[in-house]
């Protein structure tokens, strides 16, 4: 929260969907992989229909945080360096899939894949990290 002028204001908290676009969002944290495997799972998510940004420049914030209010004690750690996030949007079915059929050639691998947010249900993402459509592989 900063305070110009002695009043409160908001930092984050500042973003508007714009237009929603019907698709659930996910997260993926991956470990173990190279920029040609990402590029792999990019080029297979595209020949889809589905979609994926990097998140690695992201940090996620706890809700209070977000809106402004954040505990004094609060830590928003950044990505480990030998992870990657990715956010990623399609139904369950395809992304699952592709997820799988990405990652079973690659036992290396290290994969989490989160449900964040699907409109339909309203389903938000909890800053636990923890939400019930929640998958791991291998």
């Amino acid at each position: 929260m900063r305070k110009p002028g002695g009043q409160e204001v908001a930092e984050f908290d500042q973003l508007q969907r714009l237009e929603d676009s019907g698709l659930p969002n996910w997260q993926a944290q991956v470990s173990g992989s190279t920029e040609e495997d990402l590029q792999e799972l990019s080029d297979l998510i595209e020949q889809r229909g589905l979609g994926m940004d990097d998140w690695a420049g992201m940090r996620l914030l706890h809700s209070k945080s977000s809106h402004g209010s954040p505990d004094a004690g609060r830590h928003h750690p950044a990505t480990p360096a030998d992870v990657t996030r990715l956010g990623l949007a399609g139904p369950e079915p395809g992304l699952t899939q592709t997820m799988e059929a990405w990652a079973a050639p690659r036992s290396w691998l290290d994969l989490d894949l989160a449900l964040l947010w699907w409109a339909a249900s309203k389903l938000l993402w909890h800053p636990t990290g923890s939400a019930p459509e929640h998958q791991r592989w291998p």
